[in-house]
């Protein structure tokens, strides 16, 4: 259940009317691909600030960065968008002993509300948690601009993480499910046991199953004890899960959701690479195919993360084909990413910020990439918005 100090701060973002087609137990039918899509939107990134490398201002003051301004939230809502993927650090710490982390708490209810109150459905997906830190997305990177002992990636090698990670969603899901904008629990963000376990880097799914099978690595069996824990507290919110491989499509066989038609497969999907993460001036082109999606063999499907670089050649021919291809599927869809308005970060970090333009020197100018008019154009479809009450 909420608890009062929260059930009091989160009251005055919930206080309008009810405005929506979606009952609480009805959440489900946003998810139904037979007759959508009815959740597009965008990704909201945020992560734990770490002071001894982010300093006082990178991130914001506070425990999460970086801040997601009133003008950010307002501007997603006014565009059509009725979705905003929460990419949110978990609320157990990341390291032992794994406990409650209220500041992280606090500021999650503190943006569900603000969501709430500009009729944004949420999706609560958490990046890190116990035995994983932001870290592990920039592997690569370790003793650059940040030391590399903290990259934690031991929620792959020691069971006790997975104890940690199913109280830590038991506790959110027993939290959040009187909230009629929670629309699903994102297990995890881009699980990467096929990349970060101890048994190395594989890409091959049944190479993967087979090494991983009966270890902490095993993503799948970590998945189901997850969905198991929330549904303990909370039977009624849709639960999404990503395949490994950082919920890329390849790797859906291995986790057997032929056995619960009820979870929505969650995948991102930024094929090519070559195109959607190219340099500056390198002019990759696209071909149709390239930006066409397969759907996949699950029933009830989104993608929750698709972008490319603002500068790409003809992103806005390639955004149209990808879009059409999910509409099409009846699939929901978010992309990436939004500015969340704290210009100290963004002015740094916009290479999938279409606020900033097409050019290689940032200039930012809300809607001045003619992708992100295209973005408003389909959201604008959007039909249906949480009501703002809560259950009591």
């Amino acid at each position: 259940m909420l608890s009062r100090r929260h059930l009091l701060a989160a009251l005055p973002a919930l206080a309008a009317a009810p405005n929506g087609w979606a009952q609480e137990q009805d959440k489900y039918r946003l998810w139904d691909n037979a007759t959508g899509p009815h959740l597009r939107g965008a990704v909201l990134v945020q992560r734990r600030v770490y002071p001894q490398i982010d300093g006082p201002e990178f991130l914001g003051p506070g425990p999460v960065g970086t801040p997601i301004t009133d003008d950010a939230l307002d501007r997603l809502a006014a565009s059509g968008a009725n979705l905003a993927i929460l990419s949110h650090p978990g609320i157990f710490s990341e390291v032992a002993p794994y406990r409650l982390d209220e500041a992280v708490l606090t500021h999650l209810s503190t943006l569900i509300a603000r969501c709430a109150q500009r009729g944004l459905y949420v999706v609560i997906g958490f990046r890190t948690g116990p035995g994983r830190s932001e870290f592990t997305f920039h592997r690569e990177d370790g003793d650059s601009w940040f030391p590399a002992h903290m990259i934690n990636e031991r929620v792959w090698s020691d069971y006790a993480c997975h104890d940690a990670w199913a109280r830590m969603w038991r506790e959110t899901a027993q939290r959040f499910r009187a909230w009629p904008n929670v629309a699903g629990y994102l297990l995890m963000v881009e699980p990467n046991a096929n990349q970060a376990g101890p048994q190395g880097e594989i890409w091959e799914a049944e190479r993967l199953r087979a090494a991983v099978a009966s270890t902490p690595a095993d993503w799948p069996a970590l998945a189901r004890r997850l969905r198991d824990a929330i549904r303990e507290v909370d039977g009624e919110t849709p639960i999404l899960v990503s395949p490994d491989g950082y919920a890329n499509a390849q790797f859906e066989p291995l986790l057997g959701l032929r056995g619960d038609p009820s979870l929505v497969l969650a995948l991102h999907d930024y094929a090519p690479r070559e195109y959607t993460h190219q340099p500056i001036a390198a002019d990759i082109a696209f071909t149709p195919a390239d930006a066409l999606i397969a759907p996949p063999t699950h029933p009830r499907w989104m993608v929750g993360e698709f972008g490319a670089v603002r500068w790409a050649p003809r992103l806005t021919r390639f955004l149209e084909q990808r879009i059409n291809g999910l509409e099409a599927a009846g699939a929901g869809w978010s992309w990436f990413r939004w500015d969340g308005g704290w210009r100290i970060y963004e002015d740094q970090e916009n290479r999938f910020n279409l606020d900033y333009g097409t050019a290689e020197r940032p200039v930012y100018a809300p809607l001045s990439h003619p992708a992100g008019r295209l973005l408003a154009r389909y959201w604008r479809r959007n039909l249906h918005h949480p009501e703002q009450i809560l259950r009591r």
